[in-house]
């Protein structure tokens, strides 16, 4: 076998190796917390637990269903992260248009000025956010989040959907205003169509950054019917007591919907992140 051929040969297992690697250090956690959630109690804390375990049980997905709130916590969460995620959708669509295609004074600046908003940290700001939901009346209430997660997902949503519209050609929509179409027609006819595959990667990422937030949940809704499922996942733990049966449970229970989300826009994930590879 020649030389060129020996190292490709080692190459091709080097990269596989990479990837099974690759696969085990990302779906080991996930098959342990799935696992863990059908262990019976007494195997579950073994010193030395089982790969696999000798006996599976559903008692902790039965007592999740029965004697919890948690099913309550995850149509919350589905409320709030699907109201969420269509208000910055519609706020960041209009204004990343704007962006890219009028001129006004402080265009620029405020281009550059998105992605610092979306750096500032949520623990800097919980505070002053929960001050202002409160005066406003949305205290211990999950609509009150709605008023709080825009303000980090829009600069997102407009910085991802910046480089989106930056790609699509210009002469497409100057041939729809000289045809009589409206700049909002244009948008609805030429723009979004076109940049549909970034829009549901975009949307895709902002249902799953308020599904997933945790903080702003916590401080602003106390009470377990108005708390969202990261809060409910929470609750499972007591001081240094950790029910892991529920806990595993309730994870898996809340990863579905993400998982879901992501299996039906995976062809527009794929293409989609291509296509935004424009730079602004």
């Amino acid at each position: 076998m020649k030389a060129s051929a020996v190292r490709a040969v080692r190459k091709n297992v080097l990269i596989y190796f990479i990837v099974v690697v690759g696969l085990i250090w990302t779906l080991f956690p996930v098959y342990w917390m799935v696992k863990t959630s059908f262990t019976p109690n007494d195997q579950m804390y073994d010193a030395k637990p089982k790969l696999i375990p000798t006996e599976i049980t559903t008692k902790h997905y039965s007592d999740l269903f029965k004697e919890t709130e948690f099913m309550g916590n995850i149509k919350n969460s589905l409320t709030v992260s699907g109201l969420a995620t269509l208000i910055s959708l519609i706020i960041s669509i209009f204004g990343s248009y704007s962006l890219t295609r009028l001129q006004f004074h402080g265009r620029h600046f405020v281009t550059k000025s998105i992605i610092v908003c979306y750096l500032m940290p949520a623990a800097v700001l919980f505070i002053p956010m929960y001050v202002l939901v409160s005066k406003l009346g949305f205290a211990d209430n999950k609509y009150g989040l709605l008023i709080i997660y825009p303000t980090f997902i829009v600069p997102y949503c407009c910085y991802m959907l910046l480089s989106y519209f930056k790609a699509i050609p210009r002469a497409l929509e100057e041939a729809a205003l000289i045809d009589g179409c409206s700049r909002l027609q244009t948008l609805w006819k030429i723009v979004l169509p076109i940049a549909a595959p970034g829009i549901a990667v975009v949307a895709t990422f902002a249902f799953t950054m308020s599904w997933n937030e945790f903080l702003y949940a916590l401080v602003v809704t106390t009470s377990p019917s108005q708390q969202t499922a990261t809060i409910g996942i929470a609750s499972f733990k007591f001081s240094d007591t950790f029910i892991w049966g529920l806990l595993m449970s309730s994870s898996v229970i809340a990863t579905i919907p993400a998982a879901i989300l992501y299996l039906g826009a995976q062809s527009f994930v794929i293409g989609g992140l291509t296509d935004g590879g424009a730079k602004y």
